[in-house]
């Protein structure tokens, strides 16, 4: 699963900064080409480095999980582009403490087997700009249309990925979306991802269990 993705190699290799990767993916939004201009001889040509990123930012999970989670992570990122019109790399280092206020959140549980509730956090501009870019409306605040739109960019991403999850024999049923303010997710078995895009960063987060109280 998921495109090969010239800028997470370039993420990978550690020779831009956040605000760097930021400047690039803006300028890939213009013309995806100029990505390869930013390549050496030096960057490794991984053919899953959204895996690896996942993979070296992740410590104490379990490799079966954590394969969950890299797959989950390859579509999101691809679903970002095809959905909301931007590139996107992962920080291939874990979190801890990125989700300030204010911000807002969104998760999905998949009930299944595994246990899996995927979701994000974005201080509230950019959840804003991934509203209105998922739904093509302009959104002045954040209403409940807006966290109608980026529930229903989740939905749509898990609906995939339960399809995925069928092939490899596990069966996945979506739960109800949850929103909330100010979040600061705690969770079994939590993965905690910045992503970078070209209108900012937020966080994602993979769980065994919901983070988001209501």
């Amino acid at each position: 699963m998921g495109e090969f993705n010239v800028a997470q190699c370039l993420m990978n290799d550690g020779g831009f900064s956040t605000d760097e990767m930021q400047d690039i993916l803006a300028e890939a939004e213009e013309d995806e080409s100029v990505l390869v201009h930013y390549l050496s001889d030096e960057v490794e040509i991984d053919p899953r480095p959204v895996k690896t990123a996942v993979f070296r930012a992740a410590a104490g999970i379990s490799p079966d999980r954590l394969e969950v989670y890299a797959e989950y992570m390859e579509l999101l990122l691809d679903s970002l582009q095809s959905m909301a019109g931007t590139q996107a790399v992962i920080s291939p280092v874990s979190i801890t403490d990125m989700a300030c206020e204010p911000n807002h959140g969104s998760s999905q549980a998949l009930q299944c087997a595994l246990g899996f509730v995927p979701g994000l956090i974005a201080v509230d501009d950019v959840f804003l700009e991934l509203a209105k870019r998922y739904s093509q409306e302009e959104l002045p605040e954040i209403d409940e249309l807006a966290v109608d739109s980026v529930e229903e960019f989740l939905n749509v991403v898990n609906g995939l990925f339960t399809i995925h999850l069928a092939k490899e024999k596990l069966t996945a049923e979506l739960g109800l979306p949850k929103s909330g303010e100010n979040v600061q997710p705690t969770g079994r078995d939590q993965l905690r991802l910045k992503v970078i895009t070209a209108f900012g960063s937020f966080e994602a987060v993979l769980s065994a269990d919901e983070f988001i109280e209501q």
